[in-house]
């Protein structure tokens, strides 16, 4: 077994990946295990065959990298891997309702900045903002919105960004496609097979 506490962490990012690319063939070859200990996100996920999140030496949650990164158990786990927006809001059944007056318990939305839509149109289930900046960032596109004294993050492709042609200044529409909420609680709520919002 091999051990291995941040290896990679003092190297630049194109070593780190050739690093993690050599890993990964040195486990396959040899069907060797690792524990491999590490701050950075994206190299756990690229790294491992299954992955511990811990929180001041307390396992939140031990699962597959899809698994943990698409069903996370916490609002910890859900902010630790990957950019996310939080929504403080309340749910109702099946809703996580965001400025919608009253209802039955407070809980808080997670959505993944890829995962929110935008338009020019006004939407009857979105929310209004204005776009701050926009940062072109290889493959992807940035998007930083100003909704109320809150900043909202999404990332487009390229080629919606271009269909969009969005500036700072503008007034757009949002509506995330997925998110996940957890109760007051800080437990995923049940709901059908499609997660329903209001807005």
């Amino acid at each position: 077994m091999l051990l291995l506490d941040e290896p990679f962490g003092a190297l630049d990012t194109k070593v780190r990946k050739e690093l993690r690319r050599w890993l990964r063939r040195l486990h396959d070859d040899m069907h060797i295990s690792s524990v491999f200990v590490t701050h950075d996100q994206e190299e756990a996920l690229e790294v491992a065959d299954r992955v511990v999140v811990m929180n001041h030496g307390r396992i939140e949650q031990i699962g597959s990298p899809d698994e943990v990164y698409s069903s996370p158990a916490s609002p910890f786990v859900y902010q630790f891997l990957g950019n996310v927006n939080v929504f403080h809001s309340r749910q109702q059944g099946a809703y996580a309702e965001v400025e919608r007056g009253e209802a039955a318990e407070k809980a808080t939305a997670f959505v993944r900045p890829h995962d929110i839509d935008i338009s020019h149109q006004p939407a009857e289930d979105g929310l209004q903002a204005t776009v701050q900046h926009v940062h072109p960032i290889g493959p992807v596109v940035r998007i930083e919105l100003l909704h109320g004294r809150e900043i909202v993050e999404v990332e487009l492709s390229r080629e919606r960004h271009e269909s969009l042609q969005l500036a700072a200044g503008q007034s757009v529409w949002f509506r995330p496609r997925q998110m996940k909420v957890f109760g007051a609680d800080a437990l995923p709520r049940s709901t059908p097979e499609k997660q329903a919002f209001l807005f």
